[in-house]
């Protein structure tokens, strides 16, 4: 075996390794904001998360209130 080989296999598990990191740290930062977030619905305190596309519907137009028309 070439030891250009075995340092292009170093790296890409160097690479998978520090792959691996950044994940487990974005997965804990996520879970703490989530954890913040349900326990603040619980108090009531009405902290919300952040205003995403959840309102817009498959085709891209935003839902409208109930009482509003085009008309």
């Amino acid at each position: 075996m070439k030891s250009s080989d075995v340092k292009a296999r170093l790296d890409v598990a160097d690479d998978a390794a520090k792959r691996e990191q950044r994940l487990a740290a974005k997965l804990r930062e996520n879970l703490k904001r989530r954890k913040e977030q349900a326990r603040a619905r619980a108090a009531g305190t009405g902290k919300s998360p952040p205003e995403t596309e959840a309102n817009d519907t498959a085709d891209g137009a935003a839902l409208k209130p109930h009482g509003d028309s085009d008309s």
